[in-house]
């Protein structure tokens, strides 16, 4: 029977996210060229892991959810999170998982490009996480 210790599960661990960080990188740099064209590859891949590490503080653990944090990170700023607006989106703790609430504002960020008067309120109602009264 085949033994794996500790240290190589972290080992193994460690690998598996440089490679996540360097597909994000690639992802991103066709995605977002705009956005990266300032950044060297070592430059990109340090704003990924400082993300990445934001991001599962924030109860987003998914690759697809860390992703999606590094484009808001890139396109909004790295200090994004901090912003009024996403805080009272993560903070405190909501019935909805975490995955879900960044999901649901990057859909009203799409809908406020399309008409600014657009609501949060009208995602959730749309996707019933909220009734109408």
């Amino acid at each position: 029977m085949l033994e794996i210790n500790q240290e190589q599960m972290v080992i193994a661990n460690d690998i598996a996210r440089d490679n996540f960080h360097q597909r994000v990188r690639d992802y991103v740099r066709e995605k977002l060229p705009r956005e990266t064209n300032n950044y060297d590859n070592t430059q990109l891949i340090e704003l990924i892991k400082r993300q990445d590490k934001i991001a599962v503080e924030h109860d987003i653990k998914t690759e697809l959810g860390i992703v999606q944090w590094v484009c808001l990170s890139l396109g909004l700023g790295e200090d994004f999170f901090q912003q009024d607006e996403i805080k009272n989106i993560f903070d405190p703790p909501g019935e909805l998982p975490a995955e879900t609430r960044l999901t649901l504002y990057i859909e009203h960020i799409n809908a406020v490009e399309k008409n600014p008067n657009a609501r949060i309120e009208d995602i959730l109602l749309k996707h019933g996480y909220i009734v109408e009264r």
